[in-house]
C-alpha cells in the first residue's frame, strides 16, 4: 500500500470502483471486493474477512446503491482518495453540507468552502477551528485511515446548513477498490446532539442536587441548634426503614438520655404515647407516606412515667418523582401552655358569667380565622336573641353603630391599635327596636409569638343611664358654674367656735375686706352690728345645739371697713360629724340693704296710705251724711209722707252707699296703686242694681262697652259712681212701665292728650265719654237738666259740676245721657 502522508494529485484520474457498464466490479468469488473495516482495526485481512458488501449479488447500476443511501436517516458520504466526493445521499446534502447533491459530487471540500465565501454566507465561521479543519482535503484521522486502512470512530461538532450547532458520531472506514488498494473512505455520520444536551442537563442537575444536599444539610444542622436551644426535639424519620433519628432536647423534655430513642422504630416511639392517644398517633404515622403535613398534640410517658403535652408537626421531603422519602420535624413541650389555655378557658368561662350577671357583651375576635364569638347578656343588651347575634360579624356589627359616631369609633381603634394599648371608646349602638343606647367598648389587642396582632378581646357595656346621669350631673355643675360666676352673696363655712374657715363669692363687695382678712385676721365680732351680734349668736348655737333644727335665718347688719352699715341675710346649716354630733355650720350671705330700704319706704307708703284711705273714709261718710240730708229735706218737704215713700228713699241712699262701698272694695284689692280699675267695678256695680230693681217677670238687659283696664282715682271714680248709680236706677224704674222687654246701654271711651298748664308745663289729660242710654218711653220733655225735682236728677247735676264736666240730654228713642269731663294724669 503506497504511502497517503502526502496529499493525494488532485489532478490524476481518480480509480473507477465500477465499470464500463456502470457495474460494481465484483471479485472472482463473487463477492464486494470492498468493504467496511472494523471500528480500531488495522488488519485489512480481518477487515475484509469481517463482511462482505452485498455477498454472492450482482447488482446491475451505480444508482441503485444511491437510491439505498437516500433512504438512510443518517449522513453518509464517500471520498476518494484524492478527497472528492463521489457519492452523498441526501441527507449529507441538503441538511449537513447545505448544497444539492449535484453541487457536491467531483468537488473537494475546500472547494465548497470557497463557494460558500464567495457568496458570503457567514454561517461556518461561528466555530473557526471547525471551518478551517473543514477546508483541508483529509482530516488527520482520514490521513491515518488512508495510510493503514481500518475504521476509526470520533465524535466532532458541525455548524450545519440551518446555521445550527449539532454534535455528531463519525465513523470513518476505507474502502478498497478491486485489487485490494485503499480508494477512499466512506463516513457515516450519527447526529448525538440531543443526547449530549440531556447528558449536560442531568449532570447540571447533579451539580445542583448535591449543591442543595450540602446547603439542606447546614441548614438541617443549624436548625438543630436553634431546636435544641429553644427546647425542642427535632426528629428525622426515614420511611423505607421505619428508622427515627433524633436530636434536640431530648432529655429535658422526656427524661431519656439521647441514647435511649438512638436509631428506633415508630413502634417503640409509640409505646411511649398514653393508650388514649395511640390510635391517632399511629395513623399520623401510616399517613406520613402520602406526604402530606400536619400538626398534632398528644400524651407522652416521661422516664419519671409522668405524662406530659406534646406538640408534633411534620414536613415531609420527596424524590424527583415526588415519592416520599423522608419525614422531618419538630415536637414540643406544650404542658405549661395546655395547663395556661385550660386556665385560661376556665377564666373565661368565670368571665363569662360574671359579664352575664353584671349585664355586659363579650366579645372575641380573632382576625386570622376571621371569626368573631359573642356571650354574655346579649339579649338584655342589644334585643337580640344569643342566637341572633352570634351570626353578627364585623360589618353587620359596625352597620348598628349611629352613622355620626363611626368615623371617631374607627380613629380611636386604630390609634389604640397601633400603640398596642388598651382601648375605652363610647359610641350610639342600634338595638333590635331600632332604638339607640349609649355603649362603651373596652378591651385589649392580643399578638402572636412573632408581635403580630391577631385577636382582640373586651366588654361592651350599656352605659345609657349613666351617660344621661352624667349629663344631669354636667348640666347641674354647668348651673352651679353660672350661678357662682352670678352669684353676688357669700357661701362661709365656720368651725364650732363660730369662726369663719372658708370664705368665698362677693366678699369684698358686700364687707369691704378680701377673703384673707376675713379668714385670717378677723372674727365675726369685727363686722357684725354690736346691737345684733348676741341675737345672731343666740340663734346659731340654737341650731348648734338642737337635735331637731338644722338649719335657720336671721337678718343682721355688718359694719363694711369705710365704716357703712349694711343689711345681710345670713341662712345657714349644720352640718354633722361622726356620732351625730355637729361638725360646722356652712351657709350663704346676701346683701339684702336694698330690700331693707324699700321694706322701710313701703311701710311708710303704706302708713301714709292708711292715713289717706282714713281722710277720703272720713270725706265718704260725710257725703253720705250729706245725702242722707237730702234724702230727709226731701220727705220733710212732701205734704204727705207714705210708707212707700220712706222704703224708696232708704233702697236709693242703700244704693248710693253700695256704689261707694264698692269703690272701696276694689281699691283694697289693688293694693299697689290708689287708682281702680273702673271697668271691673263698672261690671259689679250695674250687676248690683239689676239684682235691686229686678222688674217683675220684664227682660231688661245691659249692654257693657267700656275698654279694658280704664283706671280712675277715687277723686274721680266717687262721683262717676254715684252719677252712673242714679241714671241707671232711673231707667230700671221709670223707663219701661208695662214692657216686658228693654234695653240699657252704657259705653265709656276716652283720649289721652297734652295741654299746658298755668305754670306752662304740660300736662297729660285723659278726656272720657260717658253715655247711658235706654230704648224706654222717654224722659218727660218737662224735665229740664239742672232744674229737676227728683232728688236722684239732682245729684247728677251736682256731681257733673264737681267733675267740671258738661251733660247732654237726648230723647230720640228712648232717653240718652251723655256727660263729657277731663281727668289729669297725676305723677
Amino acid at each position: 500500500m503506497k504511502d497517503r502522508q502526502e496529499k493525494p494529485d488532485r489532478n490524476s484520474k481518480p480509480e473507477t470502483l465500477v465499470n464500463e457498464k456502470n457495474e460494481l466490479p465484483i471479485s472472482g468469488d463473487d463477492s464486494c471486493s470492498y468493504q467496511a473495516h472494523g471500528e480500531t482495526s488495522y488488519n485489512d485481512e480481518e477487515s475484509t474477512a469481517s463482511g462482505h458488501f452485498c455477498s454472492g449479488l450482482r447488482l446491475n447500476g451505480f444508482h441503485f446503491i444511491e437510491n439505498i443511501l437516500d433512504t438512510m436517516v443518517n449522513p453518509v458520504s464517500y471520498k476518494d482518495e484524492n478527497g472528492v466526493f463521489r457519492l452523498v445521499n441526501e441527507v449529507h446534502a441538503r441538511k449537513v453540507l447545505g448544497f444539492p447533491k449535484e453541487g457536491i459530487i467531483g468537488r473537494t471540500i475546500s472547494e465548497l468552502a470557497k463557494e460558500v465565501f464567495d457568496k458570503g454566507d457567514r454561517r461556518y465561521i461561528v466555530e473557526k477551528k471547525n471551518l478551517l479543519e473543514g477546508c483541508n482535503e483529509w482530516t488527520g484521522i482520514e490521513v491515518e485511515i488512508l495510510n493503514h486502512g481500518g475504521s476509526r470512530t470520533e465524535e466532532q461538532e458541525f455548524i450545519v446548513a440551518d446555521g445550527t450547532t449539532k454534535t455528531f458520531i463519525l465513523n470513518k472506514s476505507a474502502l478498497k477498490d478491486e485489487n485490494g488498494e485503499i480508494a477512499g473512505i466512506v463516513t457515516v455520520m450519527q447526529d448525538i446532539t440531543e443526547l449530549r444536551q440531556m447528558e449536560k442537563a442531568l449532570k447540571e442537575n447533579i451539580q445542583a442536587k448535591d449543591q442543595l444536599n450540602e446547603q439542606l444539610l447546614k441548614t438541617e444542622e443549624s436548625y438543630r441548634a436553634v431546636i435544641e436551644k429553644t427546647g425542642q426535639m427535632v426528629y428525622d424519620y426515614d420511611n423505607q426503614s421505619d428508622v427515627i433519628t433524633w436530636s434536640g432536647s431530648i432529655e429535658n423534655i422526656t427524661g431519656y438520655p439521647a441514647e435511649y430513642f438512638k436509631n428506633s422504630r415508630a413502634a417503640f416511639w409509640i409505646g411511649h404515647v398514653h393508650p388514649e392517644d395511640r390510635k391517632r398517633v399511629l395513623e399520623g404515622f401510616e399517613s406520613l407516606d402520602t406526604g402530606k403535613d400536619f400538626q398534632m398534640e398528644l400524651r407522652f410517658r416521661k422516664k419519671d412515667c409522668t405524662y406530659i403535652d406534646l406538640e408534633w408537626n411534620t414536613a415531609s421531603i420527596r424524590d424527583e418523582n415526588g415519592r416520599v422519602l423522608r419525614n422531618l420535624g419538630v415536637v414540643k413541650d406544650v404542658t405549661e401552655q395546655k395547663l395556661a389555655g385550660i386556665n385560661l378557658q376556665r377564666s373565661e368561662e368565670r368571665f363569662r358569667k360574671v359579664a352575664e350577671q353584671t349585664g355586659q357583651v363579650i366579645f372575641d375576635l380573632n382576625y386570622k380565622k376571621h371569626k368573631i364569638e359573642w356571650a354574655g347578656a346579649i339579649q338584655e343588651v342589644t334585643g337580640y336573641s344569643p342566637e341572633e347575634f352570634k351570626l353578627f360579624d364585623e360589618s353587620v356589627w359596625l352597620e348598628n353603630v349611629y352613622p355620626e359616631d363611626r368615623h371617631e369609633l374607627f380613629s380611636a381603634l386604630k390609634k389604640s391599635f397601633e400603640e398596642g394599648k388598651r382601648f375605652k371608646v363610647e359610641f350610639r349602638f342600634r338595638k333590635k327596636d331600632g332604638s339607640y343606647i349609649h355603649v362603651e367598648n373596652s378591651g385589649v389587642w392580643l399578638q402572636d409569638d412573632e408581635g403580630r396582632t391577631y385577636r382582640t378581646m373586651g366588654v361592651m357595656k350599656d352605659v345609657t343611664d349613666q351617660k344621661s346621669a352624667m349629663e344631669i350631673i354636667e348640666a347641674s355643675e354647668r348651673k352651679y358654674r353660672s350661678f357662682m360666676q352670678n352669684f353676688h352673696g357669700i357661701t362661709f363655712q365656720t368651725d364650732e367656735n363660730f369662726s369663719p374657715v372658708f370664705f368665698h363669692g362677693a366678699v369684698k363687695e358686700i364687707t369691704g375686706y378680701s377673703e384673707e382678712e376675713i379668714l385670717h385676721r378677723m372674727e365675726w365680732t369685727d363686722i357684725i352690728h354690736p346691737s345684733d351680734l348676741p341675737r345672731v349668736f343666740k340663734e346659731q348655737e340654737k341650731v348648734w345645739n338642737s337635735q331637731e333644727m338644722l338649719s335657720g335665718d336671721i337678718d343682721c347688719r355688718i359694719i363694711r371697713r369705710d365704716g357703712t352699715v349694711r343689711w345681710v341675710n345670713l341662712i345657714y346649716q349644720k352640718v354633722q360629724g361622726e356620732n351625730e354630733k355637729p361638725k360646722f355650720l356652712q351657709g350663704i350671705i346676701y346683701d339684702i340693704t336694698e330690700r331693707k330700704e324699700t321694706e322701710k319706704y313701703l311701710a311708710n307708703l303704706e302708713a301714709a296710705r292708711q292715713k289717706e284711705i282714713h281722710h277720703r273714709i272720713k270725706n265718704n261718710l260725710q257725703v253720705i251724711s250729706s245725702l242722707l240730708d237730702l234724702q230727709a229735706e226731701r220727705l220733710a218737704s212732701m205734704k204727705t209722707v207714705r210708707l212707700e215713700d220712706v222704703l224708696d228713699a232708704f233702697k236709693e241712699s242703700q244704693n248710693r252707699v253700695s256704689s261707694i262701698a264698692l269703690i272701696h272694695e276694689e281699691l283694697y284689692q289693688n293694693k299697689k296703686s290708689n287708682t281702680l280699675n273702673f271697668s271691673s267695678y263698672l261690671r259689679k256695680l250695674t250687676e248690683n242694681l239689676f239684682q235691686t230693681y229686678k222688674i217683675g217677670s220684664a227682660d231688661i238687659s245691659l249692654k257693657l262697652d267700656v275698654e279694658e283696664n280704664t283706671s280712675l282715682d277715687m277723686d274721680t271714680a266717687i262721683p262717676l259712681g254715684i252719677i252712673i248709680n242714679e241714671l241707671v236706677s232711673n231707667s230700671l224704674k221709670h223707663a219701661f212701665p208695662g214692657r216686658k222687654t228693654g234695653e240699657i246701654r252704657i259705653n265709656l271711651c276716652g283720649s289721652e292728650t297734652w295741654r299746658a298748664r298755668k305754670d306752662h308745663k304740660q300736662r297729660k289729660i285723659t278726656g272720657f265719654t260717658l253715655e247711658i242710654s235706654d230704648n224706654g218711653i222717654g224722659i218727660p220733655e218737662s224735665y229740664e237738666i239742672g232744674n229737676s225735682e227728683t232728688l236722684g236728677l239732682q245729684l247728677v247735676s251736682i256731681l257733673m259740676d264737681q267733675l267740671e264736666g258738661e251733660i247732654e240730654l237726648r230723647r230720640k228713642g228712648g232717653t240718652d245721657f251723655i256727660l263729657r269731663f277731663n281727668v289729669e294724669k297725676k305723677s
